[in-house]
């Protein structure tokens, strides 16, 4: 009976235990970073919805839109081009104005239609080839805004790239002065040699001529953004 007591004892304890490490632990405080990917993720999206959509307003795209209006325009004389091609004549037999007796010989008067035959043929031509416009310059448009949409994320893409390499080359001067400044003290309390504290001043000076570089690469990608879109980028940037 003693053994048996013993037994169950210790089941009842590895089964305990292997609960315990099984079971989850929950997590209360932490700060939830999935979350905030998710809330930088759709901001990221509704920044590019936004620059996509002012550049849609591009001198480009009205460019576009006019040449469609032009079409329109064309396609509408088209159809009444008809009118231009007939010719009405008349005249008055001389005598019945003079009221002589010679008058009674017909005809007094007469009208006259001039039609050509390719009329309706030409109008037709002038018709399609009307039509035909407007279908190319509406699809010249859609090109021009599926080009500018390309055009615009991959500016906003590059953006964010010399933008996120300056900040980065940021912190890694920041790192390189601060080695400087102890390469400078431990020079002075004699722990190391002048050579060893003039590299540490060179890596500093390597570092802030890259970033002048890549500075000068974002102010580039700025402009070329600003550009597609026209207007400030801090003005885009906004929701």
């Amino acid at each position: 009976m003693k053994y048996f007591i013993l037994i169950l004892t210790t089941m009842i304890c590895f089964y305990s235990k292997s609960f315990s490490q099984v079971s989850p632990k929950p997590q209360s405080g932490l700060p939830n970073q999935n979350n905030q990917e998710i809330i930088s993720s759709y901001q990221d999206s509704m920044i590019k919805l936004k620059l996509v959509k002012l550049a849609l307003n591009n001198p480009a795209m009205k460019i576009a839109d006019a040449n469609i209006r032009i079409s329109e325009a064309q396609l509408t004389r088209a159809r009444n081009s008809w009118l231009s091609s007939i010719n009405l004549s008349g005249n008055v037999n001389e005598f019945t104005i003079e009221n002589s007796p010679v008058a009674l010989y017909y005809p007094k008067y007469n009208f006259g239609v001039t039609l050509p035959l390719d009329i309706f043929s030409r109008v037709n031509s002038d018709k399609e080839f009307a039509r035909q416009n407007i279908v190319i310059n509406s699809e010249l448009k859609k090109d021009k805004a599926e080009m500018l949409k390309v055009q615009v994320l991959v500016a906003y893409e590059n953006y964010k790239e010399k933008k996120e390499i300056v900040f980065i080359e940021r912190s890694y001067i920041e790192y390189d002065y601060s080695a400087y400044e102890a390469a400078q003290k431990s020079y002075s309390d004699g722990d190391i040699k002048v050579d060893v504290m003039n590299k540490a001043y060179q890596e500093y000076l390597i570092g802030k001529a890259k970033l002048v570089t890549f500075e000068k690469d974002l102010n580039i990608a700025v402009i070329e953004l600003e550009q597609l879109v026209g207007v400030p980028l801090s003005e885009a940037l906004k929701l």
